[in-house]
């Protein structure tokens, strides 16, 4: 069986994150959502270490880490959701201005090669 090259993995892992960031610009992602997802990704996608598009992601994750994510939020109770429905939105007004930016900057670094 043969397996990828390093280069074709890599390849597609940044296919996955100028799509992502391509669905967080059209608000099909929230920003809140999409930095997990970007995180989960950047270790993929040999960037180097402090990239500061990467970073912001990190940083969003970071401030919201104790707010549940779409996938499990069924578990929560509706009360608990619709209390912290605030946040999400006042997560998704501060990080749009720097993470629309980070989402730009990725987007035309991996679609020029």
């Amino acid at each position: 069986m043969d397996h990828p090259s390093h280069s074709d993995f890599v390849a597609k892992e940044r296919q996955k994150l100028v799509a992502l960031c391509r669905a967080m610009l059209s608000g099909e992602v929230s920003f809140f959502e999409g930095a997990v997802q970007v995180c989960s990704l950047s270790g993929n996608i040999d960037a180097p270490e402090g990239d500061s598009d990467l970073e912001a992601f990190t940083l969003i994750q970071s401030e919201t880490d104790h707010l549940p994510m779409k996938d499990i939020q069924h578990r929560w109770s509706p009360e608990t959701i619709s209390r912290l429905q605030p946040e999400f939105e006042k997560t998704e007004v501060w990080a749009k201005p720097f993470a629309s930016k980070a989402c730009e900057n990725l987007i035309k670094r991996f679609t020029e090669q």
